[in-house]
């Protein structure tokens, strides 16, 4: 399937599920901004219309509102003749279009748990009080030296080398800068990642939670400018030094952490939900399908 057929089918399964909101005329400032046939959609429907899209299909439409017109009329001119034409009586359209709407209504329903979810300010002071490593600031500068099989793929003429040498040869580079040498110059010459080498080895400024947990566990008790021990993740050693670090406040932390709350307690609401009408399935029992 090519990639503009694809595009549109998501664009078709998404947006069957739309109620149209077509009205004859539009009234005041709310201008008549689409027209299909004797159907229109004033600009404040178009609008509705444009945010019960999934997200990749809504950015789209607001880079593009008119490439999302001209999609959305030829799906609605399909519809309508599948309309005319009673296919969805048929079984298999029925099953399709009852999938998507249980899709629809389980998010419905998931998105209300979110937004009903309470969480107080102690109990937020409480998660950040326990995590409060959590939210640290780091800007952090690396070298990374690359073993056999990591998630670092080996250059061309570059050697092969096993963990226990990858993990001896940033052992030897530590000595090198507890000795003095410039952390730069290591980077220059020994940094198998390619992608900070440019930058002298130094990352974005980031949260200790969105570091890779190796990493995270590994600096959480450095302060500024002190090197890390060598460092194992599936990309390679690394060795790690903290440039800058800062904590964040209760008040800075706090909108992460209410998000975070509320998707755990919509988590247990599900779990709750599950337990309260156990599932059970039997794939022996499943057998071939009619005509197998």
């Amino acid at each position: 399937m090519s990639s503009h057929r694809a595009l549109f089918s998501l664009f078709v399964s998404a947006s069957l599920v739309v109620v149209s909101t077509a009205v004859l005329s539009g009234t005041g400032k709310d201008a008549v901004v689409l027209s299909i046939g004797k159907e229109q959609w004033t600009s404040s429907q178009f609008r509705q219309l444009m945010d019960s899209t999934p997200p990749q299909i809504k950015t789209a439409a607001v880079d593009d509102p008119a490439a999302f017109a001209k999609k959305f009329s030829e799906m609605h001119l399909l519809a309508s003749l599948a309309a005319s034409r009673h296919l969805e009586n048929d079984p298999d359209i029925r099953r399709k279009i009852e999938w998507l709407r249980q899709g629809v209504l389980a998010n419905a329903a998931r998105d209300e748990l979110y937004r009903t979810a309470q969480v107080s300010d102690d109990e937020a002071k409480r998660y950040y009080d326990a995590h409060a490593g959590d939210f640290v600031d780091y800007t952090l500068q690396h070298v990374v030296i690359r073993y056999h099989a990591s998630d670092i793929p080996l250059r061309q003429g570059q050697q092969d080398i096993g963990e226990a040498e990858a993990r001896a040869q940033s052992e030897e580079l530590r000595k090198q800068l507890m000795a003095g040498k410039d952390f730069s110059a290591i980077v220059e010459q020994h940094t198998d990642d390619l992608s900070s080498k440019a930058d002298d080895g130094v990352l974005p400024e980031t949260a200790s939670r969105n570091l890779l947990p190796e990493i995270a566990l590994g600096i959480a008790k450095l302060k500024e400018d002190e090197i890390s021990q060598p460092i194992r993740t599936t990309f390679g050693y690394h060795l790690v030094r903290v440039m800058k670090r800062s904590q964040n406040t209760f008040e800075d932390a706090k909108p992460h952490i209410v998000i975070l709350l509320k998707n755990e307690e919509v988590t247990r609401q599900i779990e709750a939900l599950k337990q309260a009408h156990p599932t059970t399935f039997d794939a022996a029992l499943l057998g071939h399908a009619p005509g197998g």
